[in-house]
């Protein structure tokens, strides 16, 4: 696969990521957290199923592989997410998230021998968290309720499960069809979530407004089926520490939206994040020994 094409994908799941966060809080407002979270991920799975099908593609995949994808990275870090939203902010949400480089670098290093643990990823991860911080420190509350602080842990502990799931991923999906695995954690994640919304919440209490369906379709749809088929496609042809650095560029992609579609303003403490988090990156992924 060229690199345009891979770069492209890459910034096509920044895009629509960054949108998913405000769309989950959106839908929140009508329906239980894991109810909606479980309704996605099996309308995800089923979807993503049914196209592998149309393509005539065996349905046959590393079973192992589809219920660790279903179970963590689908079922635990989005059932974490879902339910801190009810208590925090979106924003605050996919910053907390940004650690997932940090998770995935020191996994990396543990079971991928090709991605060691240099002193320059940890450098560029701390200078990129440095401008998570300086970016969002001074806008982002907490939020109010006895459940606040939990629901912040929650959302730093999420990527963990993440990380697994790309380190999992990275090794030992080659050869696979990312169509037929990806569908297949899909469902196995949204029925745990079912399971597990079914005797803690009021299903019957559910408001099927538009907004409502249209956040679950949207988040089946392209916030599930597309990114994360792409997400197993970028894991084949990148390091999974470059890959994670996707969690980092998000909290900023919703700030480019929001400036956009909501005029929301662009302060000059926010670019130097923005620029923090580039030169994180850059220091993390330049072999600067090499350049000339």
């Amino acid at each position: 696969m060229s690199r345009a094409v891979v770069w492209s994908l890459y910034a096509a799941c920044v895009l629509v990521w960054s949108s998913t966060w405000v769309v989950i809080a959106v839908g929140l407002e009508d329906v239980a957290p894991f109810f909606g979270a479980g309704i996605r991920f099996v309308l995800a799975g089923v979807g993503v199923l049914t196209a592998a099908v149309l393509l005539k593609r065996s349905l046959r995949t590393d079973v192992f592989l589809a219920g660790l994808i279903g179970v963590l990275p689908f079922a635990t870090s989005y059932g974490l997410i879902y339910w801190a939203e009810q208590y925090v902010t979106s924003g605050l949400a996919a910053v907390l998230f940004g650690v997932l480089p940090l998770y995935v670098a020191l996994l990396a290093a543990l079971f991928l021998p090709e991605e060691p643990l240099r002193p320059r990823l940890i450098v560029g991860v701390a200078i990129a968290l440095l401008g998570l911080v300086l970016a969002f420190g001074e806008s982002l509350d907490l939020g109010t309720g006895e459940h606040t602080a939990l629901a912040a842990l929650a959302v730093i502990l999420s990527p963990l499960a993440s990380a697994i799931g790309n380190v999992a991923t990275k090794k030992r999906m080659h050869g696979l069809d990312p169509l037929v695995m990806n569908g297949w954690a899909m469902v196995t994640g949204g029925v745990l979530l079912l399971a597990f919304s079914a005797p803690t919440e009021d299903w019957g209490a559910t408001n099927w407004s538009v907004s409502s369906i249209g956040s679950i379709v949207y988040l089946a749809a392209f916030g599930t089926g597309f990114t994360f088929v792409t997400l197993t496609v970028l894991l084949r042809e990148l390091p999974a520490v470059t890959v994670s650095f996707i969690s980092m560029i998000i909290p900023f992609g919703a700030l480019a939206l929001g400036a956009v579609f909501r005029d929301e303003t662009v302060t000059a403490v926010a670019v130097g994040g923005a620029l923090l988090v580039v030169a994180g990156i850059a220091v993390a992924q330049l072999r600067f020994g090499r350049m000339r």
